[in-house]
């Protein structure tokens, strides 16, 4: 039997999106044959606040010979990180040590291997601390001289890893764990798809956006198509109401990138952190959910609302190409984030014919999307099984 460590002390109860990651990753490796077969045994570890969440989340047995969880201390990350080391040392060698994402875990384990989700860091710098570079480099160099194999969700994740730290296929075994589209959401029923494209003949206009509230997101971006958007409703006067709704955290930047937003004709509401049946009812009840971001490795929020029947509004950046295809319209700055987005929305509400081709290349890449997790614990799988 092959024996792995699954790292699930990165999983917080305020879902972020290395949870999501995590949950749905380990309960798609949980019930793959392997796994269920007892040929390979799979141990967890996870905070012990959050060990129990993450139990009923991921359908971790509550009791099996092959697979168990085990509650980490985490009275600070300090505490946490020296009680995961130990308790690896003390439960025995592993075949392979994986974590979610890269964290300093340096001892144990034949083999490590740790997930880089993106580099946006590199890709903005500016917005980033000193330290959080140079923590963030200490963490990938160690993985490129010291670890095995390291993880990536995404093509352009592992173009960016060779971009900023020299690390390709040629000098590094590279492991490809993709995200997808979550549990969260799979399991529940889309929206007919008569019904997501009859909403778009509307009086009332909603946009979503969900993430934290920050440059690096794009919020400056969305303001600049808002307020573009606030001056020519207030000519027109087509719509009764539109509203953008802001679930997702506020960050030092919030106050600074809504001041003087001066918005006549469209009403935000932040709604901080929600809960599931909440973001998927704004979800599908909103027209257009926005992703300008400077950069992501990913990009869940933008899979969920596809599923549940809302288009994506997106920036030209790789991974939204790698998801959508490059037939599917993306702004920049050289297309500008006003005129651009304004003329793209006005097609999808005004001619029945363009909506249904968005609606077709949104029905491809949910189709793909949708066995994102299961393609990782396939990956996962065969790695484990050429440990020796």
């Amino acid at each position: 039997m092959r024996s792995m460590a699954f790292v699930a002390t990165g999983y917080i109860e305020a879902y972020d999106g290395v949870s999501v990651y995590l949950e749905n990753l380990l309960r798609a490796l949980l019930v793959h044959p392997a796994v269920v077969s007892g040929a390979i045994g799979v141990d967890i570890f996870a905070a012990k606040g959050v060990a129990k969440l993450l139990r009923e989340r991921a359908a971790v047995p509550q009791k099996s010979d092959t697979i168990r969880l085990f509650g980490v201390r985490e009275t600070n990350n300090i505490i946490k990180m020296f009680d995961l080391q130990r308790s690896i040392l003390q439960k025995g060698k592993y075949d392979v040590i994986f974590a979610p994402n890269p964290m300093p875990l340096f001892f144990g384990g034949k083999r490590r291997v740790k997930v880089i989700h993106d580099l946006t860091i590199k890709r903005t710098p500016e917005l980033f601390s000193t330290l959080k570079h140079r923590y963030i480099d200490l963490l990938i160099n160690y993985m490129k001289y010291f670890d095995d194999a390291i993880g990536y969700i995404s093509g352009q994740t592992k173009a960016d890893i060779a971009r900023y730290y020299g690390i390709d296929e040629k000098k590094k075994r590279l492991l490809y764990v993709p995200n997808g589209i979550p549990f969260k959401v799979r399991d529940l029923p889309r929206p007919p798809m008569e019904e997501a494209f009859a909403k778009y003949d509307t009086e009332v206009l909603d946009f979503v956006v969900v993430g934290r509230i920050n440059r690096s997101k794009g919020f400056d971006r969305i303001l600049k198509f808002l307020r573009h958007f606030d001056r020519v409703l207030q000519k027109e006067g087509r719509y009764k109401s539109v509203t953008l709704h802001v679930a997702g955290k506020q960050t030092p930047e919030t106050e600074a990138l809504f001041h003087n937003a001066a918005l006549q004709r469209i009403a935000i509401r932040f709604y901080g952190y929600v809960d599931d049946a909440t973001l998927n009812k704004l979800y599908r009840d909103s027209h257009f959910c926005f992703f300008l971001s400077r950069n992501e490795g990913y990009g869940l929020p933008l899979v969920e609302a596809m599923w549940m029947g809302t288009i994506p509004v997106l920036s030209k950046i790789d991974v939204f190409g790698e998801i959508m295809g490059e037939a599917y319209p993306r702004f920049d700055d050289e297309s500008g984030y006003e005129e651009a987005i304004e003329t793209f929305m006005r097609s999808v509400l005004d001619d029945e014919a363009y909506r249904r081709e968005i609606f077709r290349q949104i029905e491809n890449a949910v189709s793909h999307e949708k066995e994102g997790y299961a393609r990782a614990a396939e990956n996962l799988v065969q790695y484990i099984q050429e440990a020796s």
